[in-house]
């Protein structure tokens, strides 16, 4: 019995390390065919963030508009995401977040190097756990008053999908420095940016709070042994808990599959009910793909980068909230009717990049413009 109970347990973490590794190749190859595209194009990163939908909530509800780079895709995530919380508490932190498996990887590493795992005093610990709350706060907040992405710059994931761009060291070079200052943390500390700094972290450490499920300790059969403290992400004391109610649990159940006696760290209802540690990863994962199948089935959630051309074509009209980087100043010029040479007199184009994308005369070096600027100025000059 104990060595079928050992093999569960092993398949579970297995598991659960293999769909956090195929979420991050995943979205890591996206990245690289949004930047550099053979044939089918990705959307962006933004487009699969479900914290995008957070940071333009507010925005929406006041204007029915979305921040610039935000799509619906985001909403539906957070959606997802929202509803998993409400049921299995942090579980999108524990189970799906690629930005979380990359620091995970690391920390597993530097346990092998170092042979042990660093720990911050709790004196220390306990506070600066806060700063993920206020930065959480602060980003929404400025974001709704300056309606714009303000946590994009410095948001770690998405410099790395971008660490093959000409954008990496211009406008994301505060988000590559908190993305390696966050692994090299990792590497001695475990999830350094999901404990300390992850906006997405605390709105949902926020939203678990009212969550289902969460782990109980059976104090009689418990052995002491403190593998669940040891094994924890997160630093939690799960061996001096009865119930781990804390919002800093992000739900990967590694304690559970951790501890030698079966029946003892279990995964409860409020009121009734257990759950197998395995059983949490399928309705996340069951959850997600529910959401985000019939949202595509139904034209929600676009996968892929639509050309103005083609959007004009299958709406009949033109809508310059439409232009993107990727299209050309050609195709914006053809769609809008505004004449290339009033494109290249109020822009400073040269022939060749007229001819070329948005994104690239934006992006050249030395340069501050933003593709927000020509989709402002058609609109105004279009009377829209």
């Amino acid at each position: 019995m104990a060595q079928e109970f050992r093999k569960k347990q092993k398949m579970a973490n297995l598991l659960r390390l293999g769909v956090l590794i195929l979420i991050l190749v995943t979205l890591t190859v996206f990245g690289i065919l949004h930047q550099y595209p053979q044939g089918w194009r990705p959307v962006g990163v933004d487009a699969f963030c479900p914290f995008g939908g957070v940071e333009s909530l507010i925005t929406v509800l006041q204007t029915g508009r979305f921040l610039e780079k935000i799509a619906l895709s985001s909403f539906i995530l957070l959606l997802a995401t929202m509803i998993t919380a409400l049921v299995f508490r942090r579980s999108f932190c524990g189970y799906l977040c690629p930005l979380g498996t990359l620091q995970e990887l690391f920390g597993r590493l530097g346990k092998k190097l170092l042979g042990k795992r660093l720990t911050l005093a709790s004196s220390v610990d306990r506070y600066i756990r806060f700063g993920k709350y206020i930065v959480f706060v602060l980003v929404v907040a400025f974001s709704a008053i300056l309606g714009e992405l303000v946590f994009r710059p410095y948001d770690p994931w998405v410099a790395y999908q971008h660490l093959t761009s000409d954008e990496l060291f211009s406008s994301l070079l505060g988000g590559f420095v908190v993305l390696i200052l966050s692994l090299i943390g990792s590497f001695f500390y475990d999830r350094v940016f999901c404990k300390y700094l992850c906006p997405l972290g605390g709105f949902l450490g926020i939203l678990s709070k009212v969550g289902y499920f969460r782990i109980r300790r059976n104090e009689t059969t418990c052995i002491n042994c403190k593998v669940c403290t040891k094994v924890c992400p997160v630093n939690l004391p799960v061996a001096e808990l009865q119930v781990v109610t804390s919002a800093e649990c992000i739900s990967c159940n590694l304690c559970v599959n951790a501890c030698p006696v079966e029946n003892t760290l279990t995964i409860v209802g409020k009121r009734k009910g257990r759950l197998a540690s395995i059983s949490v990863l399928a309705a996340t994962l069951g959850i997600f793909l529910l959401v985000v199948g019939i949202s595509t089935y139904t034209g929600g959630f676009a996968w892929s980068v639509k050309s103005i051309q083609e959007i004009t074509l299958h709406t009949g009209r033109f809508n310059p909230d439409e232009i993107k980087g990727s299209d050309t100043w050609k195709a914006v010029s053809e769609l809008s009717g505004i004449p290339k040479e009033e494109f290249m007199k109020t822009f400073g184009l040269t022939e060749k990049e007229f001819f070329g994308t948005l994104r690239e005369w934006a992006h050249k070096p030395g340069s501050t413009r933003e593709v927000s600027e020509v989709r402002e100025y058609v609109k105004k000059r279009l009377g829209k």
